[in-house]
Formats: structure tokens, sequence, C-alpha cells
């Protein structure tokens, strides 16, 4: 953070002082407007410099494979939930939890299907644990807090809600 940061600062400097380099000195209007417009372009090289760092992000998250048993099992749960059986896919995420113990979306998945159990306090426990190991995955961090906020509805606890509503706006994607 503390390099984007003082990169965005650098860019910003060159271009001050590249706007503000002039032989004449214009008049106030022209300088109001090369003003405004330096500050565009300023906030236009930050926007960029973001979304390659979002792009970076994205493509260091596919080097990183999941073993095909994890994703033949997560296939064969979202066929088990698809046609309702729901006790079949939960031991089948269970096992794709015993074979990956760190794997997110694993847990995240299986939040999901005791979510539509019913089974509210063991659904929110598996979304947070996916939270806490979904590092780097602003995506389903942010499916884990609108999933949490949803149990929370359930059991009637607003104010919860509310808090887990506000952590999952905090994830762009």
């Amino acid at each position: 953070m503390m390099k984007k940061t003082k990169r965005s600062f650098i860019v910003s400097l060159v271009f001050i002082t590249a706007c503000s380099y002039n032989q004449q000195k214009p008049s106030a209007d022209k300088q109001v407007v090369l003003e405004k417009k330096s500050e565009v372009e300023i906030q236009a090289v930050k926007k960029q410099s973001s979304l390659l760092f979002v792009q970076k992000k994205k493509i260091e998250k596919k080097v990183v494979k999941k073993s095909p048993v994890i994703v033949k099992l997560l296939a064969d749960a979202d066929k088990s939930v698809k046609e309702g059986k729901l006790n079949v896919a939960v031991a089948t995420l269970e096992r794709a939890v015993r074979i990956a113990p760190r794997e997110a979306e694993v847990f995240n998945q299986l939040a999901i299907v005791r979510f539509k159990q019913k089974k509210w306090e063991l659904a929110e426990n598996l979304a947070k644990k996916s939270s806490l190991l979904a590092e780097g995955n602003p995506a389903l961090k942010k499916s884990n807090w609108l999933l949490i906020a949803a149990i929370r509805k359930q059991k009637g606890d607003y104010k919860g809600a509310e808090y887990a509503t506000s952590k999952a706006k905090k994830y762009k994607l």
C-alpha cells in the first residue's frame, strides 16, 4: 500500500510540475482550467494504477490452482444442492474440508448449504472462517459478509445484519 501511495505521489508531482511549467503566465481563467485539467489527469493516472494493481492480483490468483480433487468435490456438492440433496452436499463438502482445511471456497459453499438447511449459527461460523481464509480474495470476502447479513436477518439480529452489510460494502469488486 505504501509503494502504491508513494508511486501515486511521484506521478502526481511529475504531472503538477509538468503542468505548472509554462513560459508565459496564463490568465486567471486559463489557470483555473489548467489546474482542473491537471487534477483530472492525476485522478486518471491514479485510477489506471489501481486497475493495474487489481489485474495483477487477479493474475496471481489464477496462478494458484486448486487441487483437481477439490474442484471435483465442489462440483459434486453443487450438483447435489441443485438436486435438493443437501445432506449429500454437506457430506461432500466436509470431505473437501478434511482434504483442504485452508480452502476458503469450500467453507463458503458449506456455509451456504448450512444456511439452506436453516442451521444459522453453524452457517455464520463457517462464513466467518471462510472470510478469514479468503485473504486476497475480496469477492469471496464480500460474499461471506453478505451471507452473514442474511443469516443475521433470519435470526432477527437486524443491527448485526446492518453491520455485516456495511462490512460487505467495503470490498470493491
